[in-house]
C-alpha cells in the first residue's frame, strides 16, 4: 500500500516518532517530527521535514554529507511505513534537529521485514534448562521489540533454540502479552559489571498475524510516549561482541 498527497500529509504530523537508518554509515537514529506552529495550523510540513533526534550531542555533530539519503520507518493509521529521503542540514546546537526533504510517497511495511525498536522496561521470562525449566518467571531487562520477537540482557548464555516464554506488560492496546518464543542468539557484551549476554528470541508461529500487527501498533505507540515525556529511548547496538 502505498500513500501519496493528502493521505502522506496527514502521515507526517507533529510528534509523530520516526526511525532513521543508513547501515553503511551506522546511523541509527530515533526522534519525532516536529512542526512549527504555522505547520501545524495548515496542517502539513512546509518546504522540508524537520526531525528532533534522541541522541547525545557527540553524535550529532557528526554531521553526513548533504544528499544523503536515509531510510525511514514512521507509524501512521495504525500501519508503518517506509520511504526514503536526502538529508539537507542539521541546526546549531542546542537544537538536535536533522532537516530532510519531505517524502513524495510512502510505503506499508510488511511486518516480516519490520525493525525493532529500542524501549527501556522490565519483562518476565520463563528460561529453559537449569535456568528454570520453564516453571516459574524472572525479571529481566528488555532491550528490543519488534512484531517477530524480542531482545533481554542475561547474565549467563542460554541454549540455542531452546523455548521459552514469555511476559510483556503495560502494552497500549494489549495490556500483558504472554507469548513463547525460541533463543536464536546469545551475544556475550562487556560491560563495566562484567560480561552479560544479550539474549535474542523470535516470537516465530506463537503470534497469529493479526496479533503481530497490534503489537507492532502497540510498540509504536509505547515509544511514542516515552518521547513525548521526554525520556530517552537507548541505541544500543546488541550484535556488537566487546
Amino acid at each position: 500500500m502505498t500513500l501519496e498527497g493528502d493521505k502522506l500529509t496527514a502521515l507526517l504530523r507533529h510528534g509523530s516518532a520516526i526511525h532513521i537508518i543508513e547501515k553503511d554509515i551506522e546511523i541509527d537514529y530515533y526522534g519525532t517530527l516536529e512542526l512549527s506552529e504555522e505547520e501545524q495550523a495548515a496542517g502539513r510540513p512546509a518546504g522540508a521535514l524537520a526531525v528532533r533526534l534522541d541522541i547525545p550531542i557527540g553524535k550529532y555533530v557528526n554531521t553526513p554529507e548533504v544528499g544523503q539519503v536515509f531510510q525511514c520507518h514512521l507509524t501512521g493509521a495504525g500501519c508503518v511505513y517506509h520511504f526514503a529521503v536526502p538529508y539537507r542540514s542539521a541546526a546549531p546546537l542546542p537544537d538536535t534537529v536533522w532537516y530532510l526533504d519531505l517524502p513524495t510517497s510512502a510505503e506499508r511495511i510488511q511486518l516480516r521485514d519490520f525493525v525493532r525498536v529500542p524501549i527501556p522496561m522490565s519483562i518476565d521470562v520463563k528460561l529453559p534448562g537449569d535456568h528454570g525449566s520453564l516453571k516459574d518467571y524472572r525479571e529481566v531487562a528488555l532491550i528490543d521489540i519488534s512484531g517477530g520477537g524480542l531482545c533481554f540482557v542475561h547474565d549467563e548464555p542460554l541454549i540455542m533454540d531452546a523455548a521459552l516464554a514469555v511476559r510483556v506488560p503495560d502494552l497500549p492496546h494489549i495490556g500483558t502479552l504472554e507469548t513463547q518464543g525460541t533463543i536464536r542468539r546469545a551475544t556475550p557484551i562487556e560491560t563495566n559489571l562484567g560480561m552479560t549476554y544479550h539474549i535474542g528470541i523470535a516470537f516465530g508461529d506463537a503470534l497469529s498475524n493479526r496479533e503481530r500487527e497490534r503489537l507492532v501498533q502497540s510498540i509504536y505507540q509505547l515509544q511514542q510516549s516515552y518521547l513525548r515525556k521526554g525520556l530517552k529511548v537507548p541505541q544500543i547496538d546488541h550484535t556488537k561482541r566487546s
